[in-house]
């Protein structure tokens, strides 16, 4: 939720170029809808907006304007305000209603009841940490096969939200609810930290971010993060990117800490409609969607929010009055979405084609002209196209399964996290015109990734169409541990490759 931003404005900033040379997505069919599966929605599109417990007419505006996610909250001070008394009554609605209308929920659990710290404030961690994990592990349960993506607090740098420091958060809050969430659900996703950027003494950012990511970064699969820029989308990416004065950039605080590989969510950005006009908040809209698609960064915006508190005391962050009118930032949201507002720039410069895997993740999916690392691995695939039949084979089978990759990847943080170390591991052994060593068996960690991935496909996909390809992969582990891969492609498994078709 927004708070007062640290100031750190410098006036003489340029204003935000609007001829800035666009990069145009074209995303194909796996960006054109979103993936779904028995009772579980999660989108490829970057588009998402907060509506805390929001009604189902508002949730039905989202839905109608092609926005994809929705950030809700999961307050345990509200949900158990008595010890043992559950009322899970809202959320259910909430997730039920998204969950049928297809929108991709991102929800945040936090704040603590009296009963559980001593009467001290929701934003006291509990006396006794069982007593979180025993929430934690309860709503991740109660939802397991509905929401798939885990926030733990919000902006926890904000002594309104958390009133100790940062190692009591990391150890009383974050690691004991990341602990449970991989416990009640392996395949979960767990984002953070959901930090407010605030340079004020105590709240600093940046303290903040290193301290929880070299301290708990290991549990987080996506990075994510609140900031709010009076000055406008031009400066709010400098601030990402660059830095100001002597404030680190995100960017940088994250590539220190071992996860620039991670993708990078802004969860928290917007423009209330009582310090700007409505025109400036749409303006401001379009300007953040643009920005966002020439950079392919961040990977997903929460704007803040969909709809103007009831309570008229609140700033109206909302694209959407009280009484669910649209205000113009609703309709140029919706309108982006639907294609109707290009960006002014050069529509065919710096174009990049979202086909596969690798160029979706390699980088964090970064334009291809400042991604030598997928300029590598491309030459890889012409390098085995040209090597052989079996090897030209195997290029064509990762190009036909890539689409049913990318949906279980999207709902299992254990695949996507495989996926990823297995496309960094591999670009590592390519020499620079991007070729292999053929006479040598897979390095040890390449091969474990790659033997557990094969399992968890064969054991839980069993129905997907890359459960044929894991069985023949299983058949082969052993020889895979200690053979060439010029032997495996022309002797071990040549035939099978030759003969492989895609099933479903």
């Amino acid at each position: 939720m927004p708070a007062a931003p640290g100031k750190l404005h410098n006036p003489g900033l340029p204003l935000y170029n609007r001829r800035m040379k666009r990069m145009h997505l074209c995303t194909g069919i796996l960006l054109l809808a979103a993936i779904q599966g028995a009772a579980i929605t999660i989108s490829p599109l970057p588009y998402g907006t907060n509506v805390h417990l929001a009604q189902n007419t508002t949730m039905a505006k989202v839905k109608a304007a092609g926005i994809a996610w929705i950030r809700i909250d999961i307050n345990w001070n509200v949900i158990e305000a008595s010890q043992g008394r559950f009322t899970f009554a809202e959320v259910d609605r909430v997730v039920k209603y998204a969950n049928s209308i297809g929108l991709s929920i991102y929800a945040t659990i936090a704040y603590t009841p009296a009963w559980a710290n001593g009467k001290k404030g929701k934003n006291y961690p509990a006396s006794k940490v069982s007593d979180w994990k025993n929430f934690v592990a309860r709503t991740v349960a109660r939802y397991k096969n509905q929401v798939k993506y885990w926030g733990i607090w919000n902006e926890p740098n904000l002594k309104d939200f958390f009133a100790l420091g940062k190692d009591k958060f990391v150890q009383q809050v974050l690691l004991p609810a990341a602990q449970t969430i991989r416990g009640t659900d392996p395949a979960a996703f767990i984002v953070g930290p959901d930090l407010a950027h605030l340079t004020a003494s105590g709240s600093e950012w940046y303290f903040w971010m290193k301290y929880i990511l070299d301290n708990a970064g290991g549990y987080l699969d996506v990075i994510s993060h609140h900031i709010y820029e009076d000055l406008g989308v031009y400066y709010l990416y400098e601030l990402l990117e660059e830095g100001d004065k002597f404030i680190p950039a995100v960017k940088k605080i994250i590539e220190e800490s071992g996860q620039a590989n991670k993708p990078f969510w802004i969860t928290e950005t917007g423009w209330n409609t009582s310090r700007y006009s409505e025109i400036m908040q749409s303006n401001r809209y379009l300007d953040m969607l643009h920005a966002r698609a020439r950079k392919n960064y961040p990977h997903k915006v929460f704007f803040y929010e969909i709809i103007d508190d009831p309570n008229p005391a609140v700033l109206p962050w909302g694209i959407l009055r009280r009484n669910l009118e649209p205000k113009p930032a609703y309709n140029t949201y919706k309108e982006y979405i639907a294609g109707l507002l290009p960006d002014p720039g050069n529509p065919d410069e710096n174009k990049t084609n979202k086909k596969c895997y690798a160029e979706q993740t390699v980088n964090n999916g970064a334009p291809a002209s400042s991604n030598p690392a997928l300029e590598k691995l491309r030459q890889a695939r012409n390098f085995l196209s040209g090597y052989s039949p079996s090897a030209r084979k195997t290029v064509d089978i990762y190009y036909d399964l890539n689409e049913d990759f990318m949906k279980i990847a999207l709902t299992d943080s254990r695949v996507s996290r495989l996926g990823r170390k297995i496309m960094e591991r591999a670009e590592k052994l390519l020499s620079e015109n991007g070729r292999l060593d053929t006479d040598q068996p897979l390095p040890q960690d390449l091969y474990r990734d790659t033997r557990d991935l094969v399992r968890i496909i064969k054991n839980e996909y069993g129905d997907s169409a890359l459960a044929p390809l894991a069985l023949l992969a299983e058949r082969y582990l052993s020889a895979i541990d200690r053979t060439s891969l010029r032997d495996l492609l022309e002797y071990y498994l040549k035939e099978d490759l030759l003969n492989y078709k895609k099933s479903r």
